[in-house]
């Protein structure tokens, strides 16, 4: 159960329980988990979270299923639990209303959002040896050009390192595609001295 232990993403991720949907348009009898403020968290739901948060079906399957688990989905239910209370309260004492609030929560929303679309784009196939023998040569020849001297590792002894560079460069494209997806379909115009340089 070592693998199971951290659970980062599934505790990090718990406060983004509140915003999303489970309606799925068929009513949910599972069983309820927890009561909030007279407000119901069911199992289907806590199953739903755990599932979007987790970026591996497989561990998440484990985290619902494993007996070994039970405290880290009692803590998990909590802490969707405290959030929604946060949530709650904040409503009834206005603070959702508070504008900078409301700014933070438009920037997290954005980041979810921006989040997701990566996601969805980042391919889950680990890159072949031909695509990271490619990446490695781009490098060596970029280092050269740049005058380093010496002779670069053999590729063998840095592929571990190629691969994460390799994978941090396709995060960084689809990130770019997305901006400009997005600029295109949401035109963005900045006064003359707001503008960044170069845009």
């Amino acid at each position: 159960m070592s693998k199971m232990t951290p659970h980062a993403a599934l505790i990090a991720g718990s406060a983004l329980f509140l915003s999303l949907a489970c309606n799925s348009g068929k009513p949910d009898t599972s069983r309820v988990i927890a009561n909030v403020g007279g407000d119901k968290i069911t199992e289907a739901e806590f199953q739903d979270v755990v599932k979007t948060l987790s970026p591996d079906p497989k561990e998440a399957q484990s985290f619902l299923s494993d007996p070994a688990a039970q405290g880290e989905r009692a803590n998990l239910a909590s802490r969707i639990a405290m959030s929604k209370a946060i949530a709650t309260y904040a409503k009834q004492t206005g603070l959702d209303q508070d504008p900078g609030v409301k700014r933070q929560l438009e920037q997290q929303e954005a980041n979810v959002y921006f989040q997701a679309l990566a996601k969805k784009r980042m391919p889950t196939a680990e890159p072949t040896d031909e695509q990271l023998m490619a990446f490695y040569k781009e490098q060596v020849e970029r280092m050269k050009a740049q005058g380093a001297s010496g002779a670069a590792p053999p590729f063998e002894t840095v592929k571990a390192q190629v691969a994460q560079g390799y994978k941090q460069q396709r995060a960084q494209a689809i990130s770019l595609d997305i901006q400009k997806e997005i600029k295109a379909k949401v035109p963005i115009t900045l006064a003359d001295d707001y503008r960044p340089a170069g845009e």
